[in-house]
């Protein structure tokens, strides 16, 4: 896909080529001399001034991920700068050949790692998200490798040889660049769009980078190199080619944001930071066995090793603790999100399945045992079915996105209406059960008028800004059925009494709720029970009635507008 660049970006550039027109001309018509070297040390700091300060302007996207990218493409950049501003401190300020070995090369060698950072990120792809600790640790422990590699392989610091740091530095720097090469590769290839076109501009920008810096690494190494030759156009075009993919995504993401790929796949930099620790063993081993390097510097290499193993060791594991967190964290709210309804936020049927059985030993046990005398009336499981009066009328008449919302407004008020002991439950529907713990039988018919009020006094009022009354039925039943036998009837069975009851108030006429409790001997009552569990009406029982709210309005009325003073109810 073809990008074209705004007006002023193209003149941008056209400004950064016509600064290395200027280095090729003084590489051919100077000798190396200060004003040659000072030439081209100047035009490569400006260069990399100017991808500082470009890619610094991709920080403005609004999406977190593109941000993190770019602030990592940033700090390589600045570490990239910062190396040739101090190659630049030794040539121009204090006018002597930059030592070698170079005291910035750890930079220069580590300013990579970010940049494989940022391409493990991938922006361009809907992910789900990985905890930001685990990015950083992985991104710790990768960094942290690349540096133990550069301190232990050159080995400069121990025992200095220029020959062997040099050969040393440019096969890891060549090592580090093919990683880097294949990870651009592979985010060129796997994404579309204009993501695909800023990925295909940055793996051709690395390429040349990679081939040229390792060419002159090798230069220095053998004398041929010296600044303003010809090693630095490459090297300069290179750092035009990054601003040109700065300026891309930065127009990119002025476009549009539409060209992500959902995929959900691991990020590869954490497998690569899980088989780089798998490879400090193999080194401690090549570092003992295998060297051929004096003793001092083996031995270095070992010590250094061990102690970049315990270092490895303790990232990872505080890497596996973040991630055994995190996954706790999300089976928890999976788990939450399995047992809540997604409309109202309340609990649904398998809540009740999950929690049930507890509950009801807590109320057998509770029976069981003497206990105080708050404990002994406060023990019983009830049942109540909430059923919403003629709510067909309002899917029918306005829509089911007025009926959700007005759904959600009824939970709201039954929630106010019970304890928060109580667990509210959506049965199906426009239907739902209260679950009441730790409650008396005597006092049920209190919360089923608390409940009756709370959704038949006040209207409610609806999106479209009208307002309407609508009752409740209520059907309850309590557990134990027998307090004296507290096991003889299941749970299950209660439950189906109170929507026996349920369908008892309905029938009734509706606003109000029907409550059954036991009126029989029980032993007599258990024998027929267990004779016949499924004819639950013919258990003896004594019922309790208790009526809603008497509003004097017609239930199938809409009130077209509301006086201000009935305030909105608030959703759950």
């Amino acid at each position: 896909m073809g990008v074209s660049l705004s007006r002023r970006y193209e003149l941008w550039l056209a400004g950064l080529w016509l600064l290395i027109s200027l280095s090729a001309i003084s590489s051919l018509a100077l000798p190396h001399t200060f004003l040659l070297t000072a030439i081209g040390d100047s035009v490569q700091c400006l260069l990399l001034l100017s991808l500082l300060v470009v890619s610094c302007f991709n920080l403005r996207s609004p999406d977190r991920r593109v941000r993190l990218f770019w602030l990592l493409m940033v700090a390589a950049w600045c570490m990239w700068l910062c190396v040739q501003v101090l190659w630049t401190y030794f040539e121009v300020y204090l006018r002597q050949d930059t030592p070698n070995p170079f005291v910035g090369d750890i930079a220069l060698f580590l300013h990579l790692v970010p940049i494989m950072a940022a391409l493990a990120i991938r922006p361009d792809i809907e992910r789900t998200p990985q905890p930001a600790h685990v990015g950083s640790l992985d991104f710790g422990l990768l960094l942290f490798w690349w540096l133990y590699l550069f301190v232990v392989v050159p080995w400069q610091y121990v025992s200095v040889d220029e020959l062997a740091y040099g050969t040393s530095f440019n096969i890891l720097y060549f090592v580090e660049h093919l990683v880097l090469l294949i990870a651009a590769v592979a985010a060129w290839r796997r994404s579309q769009g204009l993501w695909r076109t800023i990925y295909r501009q940055f793996f051709f920008a690395s390429l040349l980078y990679a081939l040229i810096s390792v060419a002159a690494g090798v230069a220095i190494d053998f004398g041929a190199y010296y600044t303003g030759s010809f090693y630095d156009l490459p090297l300069m075009a290179s750092v035009v080619l990054f601003n040109r993919t700065a300026f891309l995504a930065q127009q990119s993401t002025q476009l549009a944001q539409s060209q992500k790929v959902t995929r959900d796949r691991q990020n590869w930099i954490s497998g690569l930071a899980i088989a780089a620790a798998a490879t400090m063993p193999v080194l401690a081993g090549w570092a003992v066995f295998f060297s051929s390097a004096p003793s001092s510097v083996r031995s270095f290499r070992l010590v250094l090793t061990l102690a970049a193993i315990v270092v490895i060791g303790a990232l990872r594991s505080r890497r596996q603790y973040v991630v055994d967190r995190e996954l706790a964290r999300a089976n928890q709210e999976l788990r939450e999100a399995s047992l809540t309804d997604l409309l109202t936020a309340v609990k649904n049927r398998r809540f009740l399945t999950t929690t049930i059985d507890n509950d009801v030993r807590q109320v057998i046990r509770s029976y069981g045992d003497s206990g105080t005398a708050h404990e002994r009336s406060n023990r019983d499981l009830i049942f109540y079915l909430v059923d919403v009066d003629h709510f067909k009328i309002i899917n029918d008449r306005f829509g089911h996105d007025q009926g959700d919302d007005l759904l959600i407004q009824i939970v709201a008020r039954i929630s106010s209406a019970i304890r928060h002991s109580d667990v509210l439950i959506r049965w199906g529907g426009e239907e739902f059960l209260v679950v009441s713990r730790y409650t008396n039988r005597e006092e049920a018919e209190t919360l089923a008028s608390r409940v009756l009020h709370s959704v038949g006094t006040e209207p409610f009022r609806l999106k479209n800004g009208r307002g309407i009354r609508r009752t409740c039925s209520l059907g309850w039943a309590a557990f134990p059925w027998f307090t004296t036998a507290p096991d003889k009837v299941d749970y299950r069975e209660v439950l189906r009494l109170a929507d026996h009851a349920l369908y008892q108030a309905k029938n009734a006429g509706r606003n109000r709720a029907i409550g059954l409790l036991a009126d029989t001997d029980p032993a007599a009552a258990t024998r027929r029970y267990a004779l016949d569990q499924d004819a639950h009406p013919e258990l003896p029982t004594r019922t309790l009635i208790t009526f809603g709210p008497d509003n004097g309005s017609d239930l199938d009325h809409v009130e077209e507008d509301l006086p201000d003073a009935v305030p909105p109810t608030t959703h759950a």
